[in-house]
């Protein structure tokens, strides 16, 4: 090979990997669009709403550890906003961000769809960070109650499709550390967590009735009884 030939492939290498790496950057650098709608802009009225969601959501909690109303009932519906609006400020203000996020992962945010949850935040100290989103279909398991169904739809460090593996991984542990038993298996091709709430109760003392998704809306909705019958969840 000639001086000028071997020059010229070296020239095209370089030309190539370049492309190559500035691709990757640029791809890894795009923002999911529910990420960027999802965020609050700072100000008294996130903090309002953040204190709003905090009262309503740790009354909601109480509610089922105390049984419920009158008649066992217990329940609420919150916004996606409100959710977000909670994650801007009292998440990290009472220092729950630093207790539950792993290192190099900030700034989370949800999106709420049609039965489908999907979860975004920041990986990395910019501008060597990303934003990586994860989608989920969410249903009730009809037959089993108190069994939640996560199917797993995309894992994307910016526009780019990631190894869900570690993060399967990840999940199963966190959840079984709070109470959750976890089996994984395929659905529709997809894998699929089925979350088994109060699994070491033969008899649970609360049963989840309703999990609705709806367009920036999640509503939940149980009974807390002796003796609880079959639940009415449903399988899309």
């Amino acid at each position: 090979m000639s001086r000028k030939s071997f020059w010229l492939s070296v020239f095209l290498l370089v030309v190539i990997v370049g492309g190559v790496t500035t691709t990757l950057v640029l791809l890894t650098q795009h923002e999911p669009a529910f990420y960027s709608r999802a965020a609050i802009p700072p100000g008294q009225q996130r903090k309002d709403v953040s204190a709003g969601f905090e009262g309503r959501s740790g009354a909601l909690v109480l509610s089922i550890k105390n049984g419920g109303s009158d008649k066992g009932d217990w329940g609420g519906q919150f916004s996606e906003a409100e959710i977000n609006s909670y994650l801007s400020e009292h998440f990290l203000t009472h220092g729950l961000a630093d207790k539950m996020l792993p290192d190099g992962i900030s700034d989370p945010r949800i999106g709420i769809d049609q039965d489908c949850i999907r979860l975004g935040f920041r990986y990395g100290t910019p501008p060597w960070s990303t934003i990586v989103s994860v989608s989920f279909r969410v249903w009730l398991a009809k037959g089993e109650p108190n069994v939640i169904v996560l199917e797993l739809q995309g894992l994307h460090a910016g526009a780019l499709p990631i190894s869900a593996q570690s993060l399967l991984e990840n999940i199963s542990e966190a959840l079984q550390r709070h109470n959750m038993q976890v089996s994984w298996y395929r659905h529709d091709g997809n894998p699929a967590a089925a979350l088994k709430f109060q699994s070491d109760q033969p008899r649970p003392s609360a049963q989840l009735l309703q999990l609705e998704l709806k367009p920036g809306l999640l509503t939940i909705h149980g009974h807390s009884h002796e003796a609880l019958q079959s639940p009415l969840g449903t399988n899309p």
